[in-house]
């Protein structure tokens, strides 16, 4: 079994979004529902913090530098070094009901973000969207209870999406240059009760898809050909979203959630909320920054 650290005391109550910096050799990440932004340095277990005004659903490295957060009113741009936060566009304003959620950039600088029920799950208000480095916001697909899963083959030829609630992965094909996305064709379908939902996903150079199983207690891994499955399991119950990183971008980073858990079931998995590392033979696929 790979060896798997915990590397920060800091606990989430909802772990989202690890996103390894290279030219810091740190992980930034969330807790949605803090609202807070942390910076980790897996080589010493330091971690910086900030309190953010509202939910934040997501994080991006920015191409000009610093981060770019999508916070409950649209997206900022964010400076680690001086704090300063900085609104870029509005997303969904008439709906104040949702909050941003998964999200990744492209290859070519996009963003693309779905969005959720901030109280109510099981209600399908959510939506999906391209924000491009122009600052235009194009909404691509409407009825999602919670949009998960975002991530691109190594060729940037498929997009894999999902609705948690769903039970069901899709990939679609993408064209890079255009930003438009196809058809879904269903390749892997799961069942929450007894293997977890699919929450975040990363993507490895051999194009395997990396799913953070919440409620599964496990990440897993689905071949390029979608028909080998490789499972790690993990020591918490409520993983969330799997980041490569490191050197060599053979670490996953994880991040977990203790929303909802009572303190036996805290006690139980000590490591929950908290940002785990896990040593792999797999290399991560580059995953892209806004260029906004």
């Amino acid at each position: 079994m790979p060896q798997i650290t915990c590397i920060t005391e800091e606990r989430a109550l909802l772990g989202e979004s690890p996103v390894w910096s290279a030219t810091e050799a740190v992980v930034y990440w969330v807790d949605i529902r803090g609202p807070r932004l942390f910076r980790t340095d897996p080589a010493t277990g330091k971690t910086d913090k900030w309190e953010l005004p509202s939910l934040v659903g997501m994080i991006s490295l920015r191409a000009s530098g610093g981060l770019v957060l999508a916070l409950e009113d649209g997206l900022h741009a964010f400076d680690p070094e001086t704090g300063r936060m900085e609104f870029l566009v509005a997303v969904e304003t008439d709906k104040p009901e949702n909050r941003a959620n998964d999200g990744k950039c492209d290859a070519a600088g996009r963003l693309w973000l779905g969005t959720m029920n901030k109280t109510d799950a099981d209600q399908p208000t959510g939506g999906f969207y391209r924000i491009d480095p122009d600052l235009t916001v194009t909404q691509i697909a409407d009825g999602f209870r919670i949009p998960n899963g975002l991530a691109w083959s190594p060729d940037n030829r498929t997009m894999h999406h999902t609705d948690t609630r769903s039970g069901i992965l899709n990939i679609y094909g993408y064209d890079l240059d255009s930003g438009q996305r196809g058809d879904a064709h269903p390749v892997f379908a799961y069942d929450r009760a007894t293997t977890g939902g699919i929450d975040g996903a990363a993507m490895d150079r051999d194009g395997g898809y990396w799913a953070a199983m919440y409620g599964g207690a496990k990440l897993l891994r689905l071949a390029s050909d979608r028909t080998e499955i490789d499972e790690i399991p993990l020591p918490v119950n409520q993983p969330t979203m799997p980041a490569f990183g490191g050197p060599d971008m053979t670490t996953i980073f994880v991040t977990s959630a203790s929303q909802e858990l009572n303190d036996a079931a805290i006690a139980a998995q000590p490591e929950t909320g908290r940002l785990l590392a896990i040593e792999t033979e797999f290399k991560g696929s580059p995953v892209g920054t806004f260029g906004g």
